[in-house]
């Protein structure tokens, strides 16, 4: 296998002599002209250099990136982070006989700025080493879609592994032709032209016979029609002058000043859980329309079918519809990154989000299988379940296995503005699932909550390293959300919505996490809460509490649970008597007797206060997926992560429900820390000592 060449040692000079474009900020409108041109070989000399490549050379040479106009050839010949997925002569000769061009020229313009934009990434480089175990790339490429990997062929034979990979199930990736460093990233050998889908997810889907009952079901309740117009918002402009402000925009938080920008795009897009007719027809005895409405009917009740009324299909309180849409989200990622281990030691807790489906009033279990003693029969270690019960609260729930693949070697399942998934059995919301799945503590990342983040790939997922956070050429980028940019969102003109991505030894919850914040010290930011069960529940946040010293770090706060203000101002301070005031105690500090502990907690949860979770700790330095922790460094250890009570409240699954944050002391753009919630039935907050008792984790 090839070595790759340490991006440090052109990493340094690239900084001081050339605006790298690995952030991609809306504001880099630097000329082509003043780019920096390093002496060694870069992308762009190794292409052109490599006759067997020249081919794809000229198509990249005729190929722009985006709508700045750059010319991609001049963007690969300077400072950056690029793989590259060249195809041979051969490969684009087949593509130019399949689609009737005689030669290269003959493509037109549009059609070159797609292939070479489907080739490139970046940002990153991955070798091929990253992508055995995986279904995907972590970082989008230039035409914003992720690139699929399947593993078709490995042979270890010592040290050396021969191994060949399938991307996007087209062009193939050998490791003994692939991994040639330049100074600018690395390139890889495909044998194929890679396909790019431009169909959208309902189109897509209608290729797989499988799936003919849920198509048809897509499309009589029109979720297929509306998936098929919503592909990108083309009235967002994140150069428009109204955001001059964000761009560039200086965050304080704590010792360091972030840099920020308003988001790139704002694309919509879509994921689907397909149960195949088969199964629906043995599992469910659903074989028709009728029969899949009639079971539809026995979870939500509701009128009669009438097949001479297929517009009732339509309506969104129809149990048709509500059902169809239990299966669809809305929005899509890659396999991995439907959950996030950053910061989770996996050994001990199953990495989890619970996500709005598009039946707005139904939320999703999602759950990665990583904790040993709950794996059982044909369980399969991490991969995807969804409203699988938690093996303390409710062991009969296995939950819905979602494969990573359709079958199929020959489909696509990666559309313009989605996904699909293959999944053994039907999503249900009944009351199983509800008083099941839903019975225990639902510990929410704030980013589930904003389904923009995942169909615009702006969660961060490279942890700030050597690159100054002051630095728009630093791996993490940090989003200022201008209001209507999140559905279901409203922020106040003098208040600023900030996404702060991952930090190395930052204590949030899963690396990241959002602030508010304003110049002036007023903010005001409602949002809409994930719909849960009828039932009572504790609404708890988690944050880091931080000292004032240097005027830009915590301040208070006042909560508000659908516009009724909850308790008094929460101070997220750590000065003065913090620690007293909560009753707060090092969890981890062994002197204690298991009856101290349990004592000292109950004294901590009456004044509405608990430990941090002991199974998440700050990310290290250097580290992309979280694992190489500290393992003293957990989060029960530190007396400045915690969770408080918000409130104690009796919320409806059939009502929307708001959290609205504003501003009490902001002296100084002191901001208010939103990393994570978690909202916890009764049934399980409300028992003390052991048993089915919450656990500490």
């Amino acid at each position: 296998m090839k070595s790759i060449r340490s991006i440090y040692t052109w990493m340094a000079v690239g900084l001081m002599g050339c605006l790298g474009f690995t952030a991609q900020s809306c504001s880099d409108n630097m000329p082509a002209e003043s780019y920096y041109t390093f002496t060694g070989e870069m992308m762009s000399d190794y292409l052109h250099s490599h006759e067997e490549y020249s081919e794809f050379a000229e198509i990249v040479s005729r190929a722009t990136y985006s709508k700045r106009g750059i010319n991609i050839m001049d963007l690969i010949s300077c400072y950056g982070q690029f793989t590259c997925f060249a195809p041979t002569n051969e490969a684009v000769d087949a593509y130019l006989k399949e689609n009737g061009y005689a030669s290269v020229s003959d493509i037109p313009v549009d059609v070159c700025d797609t292939i070479a934009r489907t080739h490139l990434i970046n940002g990153d480089v991955y070798n091929t080493v990253d992508f055995t175990g995986i279904s995907a790339i972590a970082k989008v490429n230039m035409n914003e879609r992720y690139l699929t990997v399947e593993e078709r062929f490995k042979v270890e034979n010592g040290d050396t592994i021969d191994a060949t990979f399938c991307l996007n199930r087209s062009g193939e990736v050998v490791i003994a032709e692939s991994n040639d460093s330049v100074e600018n990233g690395i390139v890889h050998r495909v044998n194929m032209m890679l396909n790019s889908s431009n169909q959208t997810l309902p189109d897509l889907m209608k290729e797989n016979p499988d799936i003919k009952l849920l198509n048809e079901a897509l499309h009589l309740t029109g979720i297929a029609n509306y998936m098929s117009k919503k592909i990108k918002d083309e009235s967002w402009d994140c150069k428009d002058l109204k955001w001059e402000k964000y761009n560039g925009y200086k965050q304080k938080s704590g010792m360091q000043t972030n840099y920020c920008t308003v988001p790139d795009t704002r694309n919509f897009k879509f994921t689907v859980f397909c149960c195949p007719d088969s199964v629906l027809a043995r599992d469910y005895g659903i074989t028709d329309i009728e029969s899949f409405y009639k079971y539809a009917q026995s979870i939500y009740g509701g009128p009669d079918y009438d097949p001479n009324n297929l517009e009732m299909l339509k309506d969104k309180s129809n149990p048709f519809y509500r059902l169809i849409a239990y299966q669809c989200l809305p929005f899509s990622t890659t396999y991995e990154k439907f959950t996030r281990i950053t910061s989770i030691e996996t050994t001990v807790i199953n990495p989890t989000e619970w996500y709005s489906t598009m039946d707005s009033l139904a939320t999703i279990k999602m759950e990665r299988l990583t904790v040993s003693r709950w794996i059982t029969g044909d369980d399969k270690r991490n991969e995807l379940y969804i409203n699988r019960g938690d093996m303390i609260h409710c062991t009969d729930q296995k939950g819905i296995h979602v494969n990573k693949t359709p079958g199929d070697p020959n489909l696509i399942f990666d559309a313009l503005n989605g996904s699909y998934y293959m999944v053994d059995g039907l999503l249900e919301y009944n009351e199983k699932v509800k008083n099941g799945v839903f019975n225990t503590r639902m510990r929410i990342d704030m980013i589930d909550f904003f389904p923009e983040f995942m169909s615009n790939n702006l969660r961060n997922e490279t942890p700030w390293n050597t690159v100054s956070c002051e630095s728009p050429d630093a791996p993490a980028r940090n989003y200022i959300l201008p209001n209507g940019y999140l559905d279901n969102v409203t922020v106040n003109t003098d208040g600023m919505f900030v996404y702060q991505g991952a930090r190395s030894w930052y204590a949030s919850y899963e690396g990241d996490e959002f602030n508010l914040c304003s110049d002036n010290g007023s903010y005001d930011c409602t949002f809409q809460l994930p719909s849960v069960p009828t039932g009572t529940y504790q609404i708890r946040i988690g944050f880091c509490a931080m000292g004032n010293s240097n005027g830009c770090s915590r301040g208070i706060c006042q909560f508000y649970l659908d516009g009724v203000p909850q308790g008094i101002p929460f101070d997220m301070r750590s000065e003065g008597n913090y620690i007293d005031r909560t009753n707060w105690f090092d969890l981890m500090n062994n002197s204690f007797t298991k009856d101290e502990v349990e004592a000292r907690k109950k004294e901590m949860h009456n004044l509405g206060w608990y430990h941090g979770p002991r199974a998440v700790y700050s990310t290290p330095m250097g580290s992309k997926d979280g694992t190489n922790f500290d393992k003293s460094n957990t989060f029960a250890h530190q007396s400045g992560t915690r969770r408080f009570v918000i409130c104690t409240a009796t919320l409806d699954e059939n009502i929307k429900h708001t959290m609205r944050v504003k501003s009490v002391w902001a002296v100084g753009t002191a901001l208010a820390m939103l990393d994570y919630f978690e909202i916890v039935p009764k049934s399980v907050y409300g028992v003390e000592g052991e048993g089915k008792a919450e656990d500490d984790y």
